[in-house]
């Protein structure tokens, strides 16, 4: 396998998990519609429920990668992916397309956790950066096309065509993989999966108070976006009644995320990643207030050209932080990188879904639950910071993690 073909195949494999996610964001009131969903059920957790399972997927992937090497923990990944798929795809009620997305979330963790490692494995140094760059920065375009994607899709063959085509591409991804690329971890190389001793690691990097309250401002900002995923369809469709718009709408927001994303790697070895992070937070929470004032003033529904343009400084404060959140949480990690990796993915995932369900239950109106979603989470965003960050004033705190970017 060239390096073209692999890097190819880097790209495929990652983004399954936008696509799985961004892609079924247009059908999921036509799911709602075929299959009315009742208690406990809600529409939103055809997203939330799939970022769930993926939480719990990515905790275990990465040591099980480590174990027995990358490619059978990748198969794996896909062959739960699979079986959610099937299981959603012929549902004959709302419960089981929920149980089948939380198969799917818990499947995706494979690709997405074991592409890392196997860049890792074939790269070092400056190598990995630029791969790792090349693969991100086409990943930013999936969220833009997938809506419409997925739209097409539903015209030409329903909703249940959508299913189809994940499982279409989730086994053409593993004959792929299987039959092309070689393993990347050495046997001599491979961690025993033992309990006690994973363990021991996982409460290593808990309880470090420099790493821990930053994967939970990881989480607030992901649950930010979600609250966003959650509810974006039937506010499109349902209360402005712009159905056909949504991939539009769904590319443009997306365009906020990619420009602060391309932005970032050419400023962030100048300036650092703290004073970018702290531009992100102020951005976010100007973002989420406004649209609350906007919902106030309007009845609950602002014009769409203000929601879009709020909405989008919102979002391109998200990819101001993505990266280096994740960036910074890493640091002191160490030779703990690879699990390490495991834990912050999946504690964020899991706290941005805590985080979500809490606003949607306590909220009404969609643009509010976006809204709150955005200014709470850079609030308790920065406070985990303030918290991961010790010092004598909350000056010295911010100056402190400016300088440490």
């Amino acid at each position: 396998m060239r390096r073209g073909e692999r890097l190819s195949l880097y790209i495929c494999l990652t983004a399954l998990t936008a696509f799985a996610i961004d892609g079924i964001l247009p059908v999921m009131p036509v799911i709602e519609a075929a299959l009315p969903p009742s208690a406990p059920f809600t529409g939103a957790q055809i997203i939330t429920v799939f970022i769930l399972g993926m939480s719990l997927g990515e905790l275990f992937i990465g040591p099980l990668s480590d174990a027995v090497g990358r490619r059978p923990a990748v198969i794996f990944g896909l062959a739960v992916f699979i079986a959610g798929t099937v299981l959603a795809g012929w549902a004959d009620s709302f419960g089981l397309v929920i149980l089948g997305r939380f198969l799917q979330g818990v499947g995706v963790a494979g690709p997405k956790i074991g592409t890392r490692a196997m860049v890792r494995d074939r790269h070092a140094g400056a190598d990995m950066a630029r791969v790792m760059s090349i693969v991100f920065t086409l990943i930013v375009l999936v969220p833009m096309i997938a809506p419409a994607i997925g739209a097409g899709i539903a015209a030409v063959a329903g909703w249940r065509g959508v299913f189809h085509t994940y499982l279409a591409l989730a086994v053409a991804l593993g004959a792929w993989l299987w039959l092309r690329h070689p393993e990347t971890l050495d046997t001599n190389r491979r961690v025993p999966l033992r309990p006690l001793r994973l363990a021991r690691n996982i409460w290593s990097v808990v309880r470090r108070r420099d790493v821990f309250p930053v994967v939970v401002a990881t989480g607030f900002v992901y649950g930010a976006q979600l609250a966003y995923l959650a509810v974006a369809a039937d506010l499109l469709g349902v209360g402005y009644d712009r159905a056909a718009m949504m991939p539009a709408f769904f590319a443009l927001l997306a365009s906020g995320t990619g420009a602060a994303l391309l932005l970032n790697v050419r400023v962030v070895a100048r300036v650092g990643m703290g004073p970018l992070i702290l531009w992100g937070f102020g951005l976010l929470g100007a973002s989420g207030v406004s649209l609350l004032i906007a919902a106030d003033l309007s009845g609950g529904l602002p014009p769409l050209a203000v929601l879009i343009g709020l909405a989008w400084v919102g979002f391109f404060a998200l990819g101001l932080l993505f990266g280096n959140l994740n960036a910074y949480a890493m640091r002191p990690l160490g030779d703990l990188a690879g699990l390490g990796s495991s834990i912050v993915a999946s504690v964020s995932s899991l706290m941005s879904v805590v985080f979500v369900t809490a606003i949607e239950r306590t909220v009404s109106g969609p643009v509010q639950v976006i809204g709150w979603g955005f200014a709470l989470a850079a609030v308790l965003s920065v406070g985990c910071m303030l918290a991961a960050v010790p010092s004598g004033s909350g000056a010295r705190v911010l100056r402190a993690l400016g300088l440490r970017g």
